[in-house]
């Protein structure tokens, strides 16, 4: 069984949030949520651990990458953390900021630690 709270205790953690507000826009790579969030690769991954083994986020292999999407709110629980961070996420400066840079990210269409090691390789 899922307990609210402990779903509250997951996503109530600032970088958590942070991330479950970006994975409302749809799948994710972790790459792009490091360029977003500004934090290394190891942090944003142990906060997408906690967040998965909280039940709230899923993750799926596109070959090298890993993206991760928001699990859908079939359960009770589910659906009242899913309504707190869509109506809580547009009042934060933030987190508004933070979906603007995902836009950005995206429009660009290019993973960017792809491009870096891309362009290792070359050099």
């Amino acid at each position: 069984m899922v307990f609210l709270h402990e779903l509250l205790k997951a996503a109530g953690e600032p970088t958590r949030l942070r991330i479950l507000n970006l994975l409302r826009q749809g799948d994710v790579c972790v790459c792009d949520l490091q360029t977003v969030l500004q934090l290394p690769q190891h942090t944003v991954s142990r906060h997408l651990a906690a967040l998965r083994h909280a039940g709230l986020v899923a993750d799926r292999r596109s070959g090298q990458r890993v993206v991760y999407s928001l699990t859908p709110a079939a359960t009770p629980q589910l659906r009242i953390v899913h309504i707190l961070v869509e109506r809580g996420c547009e009042c934060d400066e933030v987190l508004q900021a933070d979906r603007k840079r995902l836009r950005q990210a995206l429009q660009r269409g290019e993973c960017r630690v792809e491009r870096r090691r891309s362009a290792t390789r070359r050099g």
